[in-house]
């Protein structure tokens, strides 16, 4: 997979998991595994999906139990926004379509 980049995958797990999570009092972002993965726009943009969850984690910036989470078994598995993504820092872009 050349052209493959790990950093931008992780700032759109961040920027998607804002958009379809609900804030709560503490200042996170959760939403289910399941809605993510439903999601019309994640489904479009992620050619691995959970490796690109599991990069954010390793990061820092997203939580949820377990290593590791497949359709449908982990579907109320809560995501968890622990660090939105920067405006002053890089910004996501969509991932090149691949021929």
């Amino acid at each position: 997979m050349s052209g493959y980049d790990v950093e931008n995958e992780v700032r759109l797990v961040q920027l998607h998991l804002k958009r379809l999570g609900k804030k709560q009092a503490n200042g996170t972002y959760t939403c289910t595994f399941g809605d993510f993965f439903a999601d019309e726009q994640v489904e479009q943009i992620f050619e691995s999906l959970v490796g690109s969850l599991k990069a954010a984690k390793k990061r820092g910036v997203i939580d949820f139990p377990g290593q590791m989470l497949l359709m449908p078994t982990h579907k109320n598995v809560i995501l968890t926004l622990k660090e939105e993504l920067d405006p002053n820092g890089p910004q996501p872009h969509l991932p090149k379509a691949s021929k």
